[in-house]
């Protein structure tokens, strides 16, 4: 039974994050009338430069502000160059051919994802990047037999606010 609670605790950890990924879809065609097959790209670039500034700005934010500190700048930071890279990603290639028709602006969002997915493989390298393990400590929380790790909680209650 303990092992079944602490998948679906996995499972609830990792949906969350597709749930809040699904929710900007959402928003975004209610907006625009348009799927943004960038979306998905823009959350993986937003944390890309998270995990950036967390290993090359840690040492000076870590210093002046601690590590949640720097947790915080990181997504901060991060948070407020994803919606600049909207902005301009909405203003290059879906508005100019926006009032064309639908095919044109669903083969310019493919398009703008086909080219973040490159800048990332560009400026990150083709492999997969781990957050530094020291960002986050690995507490463990016992409530009685089942075991939750901090980075869970925190996951949940950031995921469950932002879809509350």
């Amino acid at each position: 039974m303990k092992i079944i609670l602490e998948q679906l605790l996995n499972g609830l950890t990792i949906g969350s994050f597709y749930a809040l990924i699904a929710l900007g879809y959402s928003m975004v065609y209610g907006v625009m009338k348009l799927i943004n097959f960038a979306h998905g790209d823009l959350f993986a670039l937003g944390s890309y430069l998270g995990y950036t500034l967390l290993v090359f700005g840690s040492t000076y934010v870590t210093v002046t502000f601690g590590i949640w500190g720097g947790m915080i700048a990181a997504m901060l930071i991060a948070a407020i160059g994803i919606g600049i890279a909207g902005t301009l990603i909405e203003r290059i290639a879906y508005r100019p051919i926006y009032s064309v028709g639908r095919l044109p602006a669903v083969v310019s969002a493919l398009g703008a994802s086909i080219v973040i997915q490159n800048g990332i493989m560009v400026a990150w390298g083709p492999r997969p990047q781990a957050y530094p393990s020291q960002v986050v400590p690995s507490i463990m929380l016992n409530i009685g037999e089942f075991k939750i790790t901090l980075l869970q909680v925190i996951i949940l209650l950031i995921s469950f606010m932002l879809m509350g």
